[in-house]
């Protein structure tokens, strides 16, 4: 029998990198140590970092459940093998809450409400396919699933873009939709100690030390846009001198950016540090002066949130799940259009001159308004309320 004092929640997740994986390491962190919660996780390492499997062995250590699914973010045959294990899981743990974060998570996990396993669902997207995109079979076809599944339990918007997008488009019934925006840690997000912290981790991620650093976090993806970036950087490049890019990130994307480089010439080619990934983002941002983030669309960029809280100014396209964080009184946002590498390049080269003598508030903001803590008690709030289950 169940005891009635206990909540037991199941996270599911497909990617085990990016933004979706970190904010759902941080969401675990927090529930394993809340009275009265266990917690399990079912998660791939298809898409996997040395963060995911650190988070793992520390919720088996302190006696979580995981299980591995072992899928992609695209529809296949591993999906079905990951079905029967997922409600194997479920039959074992017999979770209240179960809440699926990503679009083949959300697939996964709302499949087996269809198929009769009764709990309390939600679902965060972190951004529905192509919000910005135009028409296309993809993306219609996306969007139907995306309608059917919707009428599965709660779906949690990260940022008012997100949900008026779910409301208008996707029709995914108001009194299913709840707005709770990404919260960032400003213990672990947080500027450089002093200069000396700050040219310690240049020289960590091979940066130059007396170097102006623009940096992003984000994938060689077509939802972040790299391309447009770097075309703007092969301008901004040759206006500031002194003038570097450090990209921390991987992706679909990074042959085509590839060759767009290499036109260039080896001078402005040897200012740009590619990183790959690294198991502690929080130190690559203390490494830089400002941060970019030119996507598409976002459900609500974890990446500017944590730029914020590390106190950079942002160089951000005004796109859905951005244009959020207009309202919230940032007074170093550098607002730019979405592809648009010559109105990009003029900015970059705005903030540059900024950069020396602009004071900036963001730390400050970021911490009144984004609290991870303040808003994963939200969260655990909502999985407490008494909803009957779907």
């Amino acid at each position: 029998m169940k005891n009635p004092d206990r909540l037991s929640v199941l996270l599911v997740v497909e990617p085990g990198v990016d933004g979706v994986f970190r904010y759902v390491e941080s969401l675990a962190r927090f529930l394993i140590q809340q009275p009265g919660v266990e917690l399990s996780l079912a998660y791939s390492s298809i898409r996997g970092c040395p963060a995911l499997d650190q988070l793992v062995a520390d919720l088996q250590a302190q006696g979580a459940r995981t299980l591995d699914l072992r899928v992609s973010n695209s529809p296949g045959p591993a999906d079905v093998s990951a079905l029967i294990r997922l409600r194997q899981l479920i039959q074992t743990v017999k979770p209240d809450v179960i809440h699926a974060h990503s679009s083949k998570a959300g697939a996964l996990v709302r499949s087996l409400a269809f198929a009769g396993v009764r709990a309390r669902y939600f679902y965060t997207p972190h951004a529905y396919f192509q919000m910005n995109g135009p028409a296309s079979p993809k993306r219609r076809l996306f969007h139907a699933i995306e309608r059917v599944f919707g009428r599965v339990g709660t779906s949690i918007n990260i940022s008012a873009s997100e949900a008026a997008f779910a409301r208008d488009e996707l029709h995914i019934p108001k009194e299913q939709q709840v707005y709770v925006p990404q919260g960032v840690s400003g213990e672990r997000f947080r500027p450089p100690h002093n200069n000396e912290e700050k040219l310690g981790l240049r020289s960590r991620f091979n940066l130059p030390a007396d170097a102006l650093i623009l940096g992003t976090v984000a994938r060689f993806s077509r939802q972040k846009d790299p391309l447009t970036l770097y075309r703007a950087l092969a301008t901004a490049l040759e206006k500031v001198p002194n003038l570097h890019f450090a990209h921390l990130g991987q992706g679909e994307l990074v042959p085509e950016v590839d060759a767009l480089t290499q036109t260039w010439p080896a001078p402005l080619r040897e200012r740009i540090h590619r990183h790959p990934s690294h198991n502690r983002p929080e130190e690559f941002y203390r490494a830089l002066d400002g941060f970019s983030l030119v996507s598409l669309y976002e459900g609500f960029a974890l990446a500017g949130l944590e730029a914020a809280m590390t106190n950079l100014p942002l160089v951000i396209s005004n796109c859905p799940g951005n244009v959020d964080l207009d309202n919230h009184g940032f007074d170093r946002l550098y607002w730019v259009s979405p592809e648009n590498p010559a109105e990009l390049a003029d900015v970059i080269v705005r903030w540059a001159n900024d950069a020396a003598t602009a004071s900036c508030n963001h730390r400050e903001v970021a911490l009144r308004e984004f609290s991870d803590q303040a808003l994963f008690n939200k969260m655990l709030n909502l999985y407490q309320s008494p909803s009957k289950p779907s």
